[in-house]
């Protein structure tokens, strides 16, 4: 690494909280009270800002692979909605395609992909057979490889972590 090696090693501190502060502002992680803790977003009350966050996806095909039971897809809807309650102006997706919106939108759009990809997944005899159907939905979606393999294992063809 040569004389990139940092001169000091920063170690992380846990969190204790559900906020950070910032410049003297309270900043809430929406959804470390809730069933999937590991899926917060960061709030900026002051911009009205969702940042970050992997529940939230815009222009891509939205991950499923980690999420494989109707409750987890359940607890993911019941966080979207929560957010969506915050009327925020900019969300910055945790996974976005270039050129996305950064905007409430991106929370519709991963809503709509979860009820769609269950509703594909109910009928598809196979993960091609999902794969055509969510093409055939999201034909311009970029990350193809994301729902291949959620495809394999929302079908039982893959097992997954």
């Amino acid at each position: 690494m040569g004389a990139d090696v940092p001169a000091r090693i920063v170690v992380p501190q846990v969190l204790e909280e559900d906020a950070l502060q910032l410049e003297g502002q309270r900043l809430p992680l929406i959804g470390l009270d809730g069933p999937t803790p590991d899926r917060s977003v960061l709030w900026v009350p002051s911009l009205r800002a969702i940042v970050g966050g992997i529940p939230v996806v815009a222009g891509e095909h939205v991950w499923m692979a980690d999420t494989q039971t109707p409750q987890s897809h359940a607890d993911w809807l019941q966080t979207l909605q929560r957010l969506q309650a915050l009327k925020p102006k900019v969300v910055v997706p945790g996974h976005y395609a270039p050129g996305a919106a950064l905007d409430a939108s991106a929370l519709r759009f991963t809503a709509d992909y979860i009820r769609a990809f269950d509703a594909e997944t109910a009928k598809a005899r196979d993960s091609a057979a999902l794969v055509k159907a969510m093409q055939a939905r999201y034909p311009k979606l970029a990350g193809v490889e994301s729902l291949e393999l959620s495809a394999k294992v929302a079908k039982g063809e893959m097992q997954w972590p």
